[in-house]
């Protein structure tokens, strides 16, 4: 007799010690300051710090903390919504990519916003005189603070992707990290914004804002749409119904971290592009003056990148093509509905409609808070808390439902028996 596992937890346990050890890696990152450096003195002005403090959150970086990982993963996911729009859509439609293909593509789409957005952090930095390379002291020094910050992105990425082959989270751990990390350091400028006179009104708002977020997280991660599957041989009174599940909410947490991530893309380009071209410097300042959640166009932008994201990640985390071409191999169809194009569309205008109305919520909830940072830059924090327990909600949710599925598998014990032999000069029937 052969016992196949060891123990209940063996598979979870070995994913959890994955886990640990890719944090542990992340977290060293991020404590390893960049050489070269005297101090960081951000750059941005105020209409746009707003924006980098509430990303900072959303991609695990540390913008105003110079580390060796202080992009975090911002230009990882930047380069994912850019793949999917600019390349699969365009020159892939029909076409079938190896996967190695698409990783390479997609790395070089990282690494090249990871050289941008660093460019535009190095430009924030007071950074010292090297000798020792083919430019002047200071552009040597300025390379090599380049070339730290895209290979700490490239790194991170690396981390993410490991931890999503083999541990628990993926990019879930990482975030959840900043996302603590950035509770505890901003309830001590929070604390000082106590004594303002405005601080009850927006709190009591932001409490309500917060209460609704959680009753309709923790609603929308349990709820679900099922359309009743008609299957041969399975769909019939004495075994029971099957049904294809959608969730309420199909995209998830994904819109708002993708959002901000794509939202601070043209601040870094704009930034890293006045400090290449000194002639640029004026434009780039006018414009980032005009760009970040406190001002119309960002915050307009903002909204619009928010719903639009929100029906994007709920069309390809179901995925109407393909659970037609499913069903129409496997035979099977929905009620009154043609298999093919006709189930396409039936799946299709389901996703679009819940969609919608959870851009709706997302806009509502997450979003018009931000509208008052402008008003109350000392609140900034306090503003951005339905947003944040937003993101919270839907990564928790995210990571129980991968530890329950990986539960599934240690919830039975296979065991086998070696064949008896018949004894000699005889035959068994």
């Amino acid at each position: 007799m052969a016992q196949v596992r060891d123990g209940r937890f063996a598979l979870l346990r070995v994913k959890l010690l994955w886990t640990v050890l890719f944090f542990v890696c992340f977290m060293v990152g991020r404590n390893i300051p960049i050489p070269l450096l005297h101090h960081a003195a951000t750059g941005a002005s105020e209409a746009n710090t707003d924006l980098l403090n509430v990303a900072n959150i959303a991609t695990g970086g540390n913008f105003f903390y110079p580390s060796v990982f202080s992009l975090g993963l911002g230009p990882w996911m930047g380069a994912a919504i850019l793949w999917r729009f600019l390349f699969i859509g365009r020159f892939a439609r029909n076409r079938r990519i190896p996967e190695e293909t698409v990783e390479r593509a997609r790395t070089v789409v990282m690494l090249v916003l990871a050289v941008i957005q660093a460019i535009s952090l190095m430009a924030t930095y007071d950074v010292s005189h090297l000798a020792v390379g083919p430019f002047s002291d200071r552009v040597n020094a300025q390379v090599v603070v380049v070339v730290i910050l895209t290979l700490g992105a490239w790194l991170v990425a690396w981390l993410a992707k490991q931890n999503e082959d083999k541990g628990l989270g993926g990019i879930t751990m990482f975030i959840l990290y900043q996302i603590i990390i950035s509770a505890g350091r901003n309830l001590e400028v929070l604390s000082r914004a106590t004594a303002t006179p405005e601080f009850t009104r927006v709190l009591v708002f932001v409490v309500v804002a917060c209460v609704c977020v959680a009753v309709l997280g923790v609603f929308a991660g349990n709820a679900e749409l099922r359309l009743h599957v008609n299957k041969v041989s399975i769909d019939n009174g004495f075994t029971g119904v099957s049904y294809l599940p959608i969730k309420l909410n199909p995209a998830g947490a994904s819109p708002l971290m993708y959002a901000l991530a794509l939202l601070a893309i043209p601040q870094y380009v704009v930034h890293a592009a006045g400090a290449v071209i000194p002639a640029a410097s004026h434009g780039a300042d006018r414009f980032l003056a005009g760009w970040g959640l406190s001002t119309p166009l960002g915050f307009t932008v903002y909204l619009l990148l928010l719903f639009g994201l929100t029906m994007f990640f709920g069309l390809v985390n179901v995925g109407p093509k393909d659970v037609a071409k499913r069903m129409a191999d496997a035979g099977e169809y929905f009620d009154y509905v043609a298999p093919g194009l006709a189930t396409r569309r039936y799946v299709r205008r389901r996703v679009v409609f819940l969609s919608a109305v959870s851009g709706v919520f997302l806009v509502l909830l997450a979003g018009l808070p931000l509208y008052f940072i402008g008003s109350f830059p000392d609140l900034q924090y306090l503003l951005s808390a339905p947003q944040t327990l937003l993101i919270l909600l839907g990564l928790l949710w995210l990571l129980h439902e991968e530890i329950a599925d990986t539960m599934i598998g240690t919830r039975y014990s296979f065991t086998f028996k070696a064949p008896t032999r018949a004894p000699a000069g005889r035959e068994t029937a």
